[in-house]
Parts: C-alpha cells; sequence; structure tokens
C-alpha cells in the first residue's frame, strides 16, 4: 500500500512571541523565524515580497513562548555560514532551512554546518538547484520546500504557479520523492488571490505535500476571525482532498 502525505504541516512567519504563542494555541505547526536578507532584496525588487532579518534575539523569545517545532530560515551559504548556522542551532532552532543553493557542495557544507542536533531542510529556489535535485537525494537532510516565487524569478515567469506549469516541481519531486515536501502560501479558505486558497490546497494534494506556509496575507486576513477556527478550515478541507483525490504516492 502506497503512504500518502498527512494533514499540511502549517507554518507561520513570525518574531512577535506573543503571536507565536497564539498560532501554537490555534493549531498552526510551525514557526519560522527569518534570518535570510544577503542579496534578497536585490533579488526580489518590484516583486513586493517580504524581507525580514530576524536576530538571534528573536529566536530565543520565541524558543521561550512556545513548544511547537520552530524553524530557522539562514542566509545562503557564505564566508559566515558555518558560525550563523551553528548560532541559530545553539539557541533553539529545530530546524534550520537553506535557501537559494546552487551546488550539491553547498547542501554538503550545510548539513556538516548544521550538526546532528537539528533537522535539514533544503529550499529550492533556483534553476540549478532543480538541475541538481538527483545527486542531493542521497545526502543527510530530512525535507524540502519548493520557493515559487523566487524560482519563478529564476526561470524569467511571470506568475509564481506557472512554476507548476514547466515540469519543475516534479522533476524534483520525482528526484527525491522519499522525504516531506512542500510549496507554495495559504490564506483562509475562502481567501487568496490570484489563486484562491482552495485551488491551491488542490494543487497540493496532487502533488502530495505534507507542509505549507501561511503567507503574509493570513495575518491580514484572520483580523476579525477565531484563529483556531481558520486553521481547522484548512485542515479540513486538505483532509477531504487527501481522501479524494489521486496523488503521488511517496514510499515513507
Amino acid at each position: 500500500m502506497p503512504m500518502y502525505s498527512r494533514l499540511p504541516s502549517l507554518m507561520l512567519f513570525t518574531h512577535d512571541p506573543e503571536l507565536a504563542k497564539r498560532a501554537e494555541d490555534a493549531g498552526i505547526d510551525r514557526i519560522v523565524v527569518d534570518f535570510e536578507f544577503r542579496g534578497k532584496s536585490e533579488r526580489q525588487s518590484g516583486y513586493h515580497l517580504e524581507v525580514n532579518k530576524a536576530s538571534l534575539e528573536d529566536l530565543r523569545r520565541i524558543r521561550k513562548a512556545v513548544h511547537i517545532p520552530i524553524l530557522a530560515r539562514t542566509n545562503p551559504i557564505h564566508s559566515e555560514s558555518e558560525a550563523e548556522i551553528h548560532a541559530i542551532a545553539s539557541e533553539g532552532a529545530d530546524i534550520v532551512i537553506l535557501p537559494m543553493f546552487h551546488t550539491t557542495g553547498e547542501v554538503a557544507s550545510f548539513i556538516k554546518f548544521a550538526g546532528n542536533g537539528v533537522k535539514k531542510s533544503l529550499l529550492f529556489e533556483t534553476r540549478a538547484s532543480v538541475d541538481i535535485a538527483a545527486d542531493l537525494k542521497d545526502l543527510g537532510f530530512d525535507e524540502y520546500y519548493v520557493g515559487l516565487n523566487d524560482m519563478a524569478i529564476d526561470y524569467n515567469l511571470s506568475f509564481a504557479y506557472d512554476v507548476l506549469k514547466h515540469d519543475i516541481v516534479w522533476r524534483i519531486r520525482r528526484s527525491i520523492p522519499d522525504r516531506p515536501f512542500g510549496f507554495g502560501g495559504l490564506t483562509v479558505i475562502g481567501g487568496g488571490s490570484p489563486l484562491r486558497t482552495k485551488e491551491i490546497l488542490k494543487i497540493m494534494s496532487e502533488y502530495n505535500c505534507s507542509m505549507a506556509i501561511l503567507r503574509r496575507a493570513f495575518k491580514r486576513d484572520i483580523e476579525g476571525r477565531q484563529l483556531e477556527i481558520e486553521i481547522e478550515k484548512i485542515k479540513d478541507y486538505y483532509s477531504t482532498l487527501l481522501m479524494t483525490n489521486d496523488r503521488m504516492p511517496v514510499t515513507s
């Protein structure tokens, strides 16, 4: 019997301990603390995307506030990566994710720097990362995510979800079928533009995603709503899709 993904592990970007605690109480599964800033403003110029620069003190405050896993996004590999990744892992991150990698050497260095105390995740965002996906499958990382916005920029596509039309995500998934993965960003059921959340969840179910980011619009769209109810709606809808849609099976 093939095994399929469970309900999505929902991830919220925040450096606010109070919001992180509310998120945990509402059923959000992970908090993302974002350390990435190197080259991001230049790369995403004109795309109205968010740039965050967390401090280790932000990470410490979030760690004190919640018991759910904390995922920390590092900078791409650079001259001070070893010290940066070691500090992040030492200050309470459960999972460390590497963005904007291009080579197997960068991934190998990241895995070495992170050590054995944290889970390692890869963020596929470049054309080069797609090309080397098959070469990465035997390296010691635990999960991965496909960043559609930066991937679309690198492929010169006008819309992030056009990445899905060009066999890009399938290429990665076929190369690495046996680890949890996800893509895309969600807001509340009934919301979302230009794609509605329900449309994105349907696509996710077809790719057998097991994690999803709650996008910046989610924080705006939950105003005046009960956070736990909105999270339950997302998970219930995805559960229904998993029971009815044909999906790509994974082996573990």
